[in-house]
């Protein structure tokens, strides 16, 4: 028995999973995108159908002012006395808030509270622990003016985000820089404190360590740390290991679940336009401290040593993805800009239709603009036009972005006879706006092709297409010196007057 790591494909960083009854539940941070807070659930941990995510109101979370790569940062999810509770932090308002759900009726579902707890820390990654029935929060933050990081705990109630205890330093890491991404549990006798230090790039690491007391001090023993990393080993294809969490499954097995990037080699290059994904690995918790399946963190997981974790594992399906609207509204996996689009979009049985305004991509606000996550770098996604679209005065685009001031559309502007297609694109303080062909008819596809080092835009009528194509490079990371996002490809609509109608979507992995 073997998986494939990423588990969940595409921007889908910070993972935290919890399990409940025979399912698990998965959060990811979103930033600037909307809905909040990425949620996930499986019964087998490697084929993961999408929720509703949990921020879907600006009581829970306002991103209206999301900058990119703000808004949404690390998220922990735990079940307590039969809810659900989500702790995270809006770096856009700079506030540390929970959200607490509950099953539906049918338990298909979770409904979650519109208003949340606040806890005022000041810090980001944020986890929760519960014990004796009392509640502390752990976050990292600064310590004092010259920027020193510590990991830090209070003791709060959860009805009203009163602190009663902290904050108080647990440990400064183990001496990797901007220790972060803590998460405490109990076991054999000791409190486990799991942390990520080394930054979100390639010196990116998972550390540990542990003490009797919850308040500490917390220690390590030599050569346990760093528990897993790839933060040397510059030949593997997953990068950038960190930021865990460790779970039990059904049969009382431990795994770890962390984040990790997939670089695509472009030359003599590595570039990021996927994100940072979600890993699983199996874990052997026989000894005092847990060792991470074999070792390295690998793309393919082989589960022969490790026959007991195989039982809970399905038969992996690839990412591909469908929506034709057949029940008159979008499925989960969409994203837009910070807010909802409102009246700018209309979903009816068979039929988007995406009203533009006039946002453009590169303001801070919400365009209107519809996406997707890029789930591979050898993938092609396609839109089917409807007839009834309509450009009008301004124009409607297939778009690829990564953030305000990198992204690449292809638009579709009326001419008085047919329609011209523009490539557009902004590359930092690079404004290209250039005409590229012209269609005698309306395109009824428009497609992206996707592959490591280019993105091909194609507009298509039964008779005739234009194309052109960019360089990925551009819309990765290492682009933005940022690495919290990933490419987000979709539907643009800019004008008022301009409707763009869509029949299907699909994302097809090559």
């Amino acid at each position: 028995m073997h998986y494939q790591n990423p588990i969940r494909r595409g921007m889908y960083p910070d993972p935290s999973i919890v399990l409940v009854d025979d399912t698990y539940y998965l959060v990811n941070s979103t930033f600037e995108y909307y809905p909040g807070i990425a949620l996930s659930k499986s019964k087998d941990l490697v084929n993961w159908e999408t929720m509703p995510s949990v921020a879907r109101k600006t009581s829970q979370a306002d991103l209206r002012t999301a900058k990119s790569n703000e808004g949404i940062f690390a998220v922990c999810i735990r079940y307590y006395n039969n809810h659900f509770y989500v702790v995270t932090t809006n770096f856009a308002e700079f506030k540390t808030f929970i959200i607490r759900g509950e099953f539906s009726k049918d338990k298909s579902q979770i409904i979650w509270e519109d208003s949340r707890v606040e806890v005022n820390v000041m810090g980001i990654d944020p986890d929760l622990f519960f014990e004796d029935g009392k509640s502390y929060l752990q976050f990292t933050g600064y310590i004092d003016d010259q920027g020193t990081k510590a990991l830090q705990q209070v003791e709060f109630n959860l009805e009203t985000g009163e602190i009663f205890r902290g904050p108080e330093v647990l440990t400064l890491g183990t001496g990797g820089r901007d220790v972060e991404g803590p998460h405490i549990l109990k076991q054999k006798g000791y409190y486990y404190l799991l942390a990520a230090e080394g930054g979100t790039g390639q010196g990116h690491m998972i550390t540990i360590l542990r003490s009797k007391n919850l308040w500490g001090p917390y220690s390590e023993e030599r050569g346990v740390n760093p528990l897993f990393t790839n933060r040397d080993r510059a030949n593997e294809p997953l990068q950038n290991i960190g930021h865990a969490d460790l779970f039990q499954d059904v049969n009382g097995n431990w795994w770890l679940t962390c984040l990790g990037t997939r670089p695509a080699t472009v030359g003599f290059s590595q570039i990021t336009n996927i994100g940072r994904e979600t890993l699983l690995y199996p874990v052997d918790w026989s000894g005092t401290w847990p060792k991470i399946y074999e070792g390295v963190p690998t793309v393919e997981v082989d589960l022969t040593n490790f026959p007991e974790h195989a039982k809970a594992i399905g038969q992996q399906k690839p990412a591909n993805f469908s929506d034709d609207f057949a029940f008159g509204q979008l499925k989960n996996d969409w994203l837009t800009l910070r807010a909802s689009l409102g009246s700018n979009l209309e979903v009816s049985p068979g039929k988007l239709s995406l009203h533009g305004s006039k946002k453009e991509l590169a303001e801070l606000g919400t365009p209107a603009f519809l996406g997707l996550r890029q789930a591979e770098h050898t993938e092609t996604l396609t839109l089917e036009v409807d007839p009834s679209t309509n450009p009008g005065q301004g124009f409607i685009a297939l778009a690829v972005i990564i953030n305000v001031d990198h992204y690449a559309e292809l638009t579709v502007h009326k001419a008085e006879a047919g329609y011209d297609i523009y490539h557009r694109q902004q590359v930092a303080d690079l404004l290209v706006n250039e005409k590229v062909g012209h269609l005698a008819e309306l395109p009824r596809t428009l497609i992206l092709k996707n592959t490591p080092a280019e993105k091909t835009f194609i507009a298509k009528t039964a008779d005739e297409q234009v194309s052109f194509t960019v360089k990925a490079l551009n819309l990765a990371n290492e682009a933005l010196a940022a690495l919290n996002t990933g490419d987000i490809e979709g539907l643009h609509a800019y004008g008022n007057d301009a409707t763009l109608v869509i029949k299907k979507v699909t994302r097809e992995v090559n």
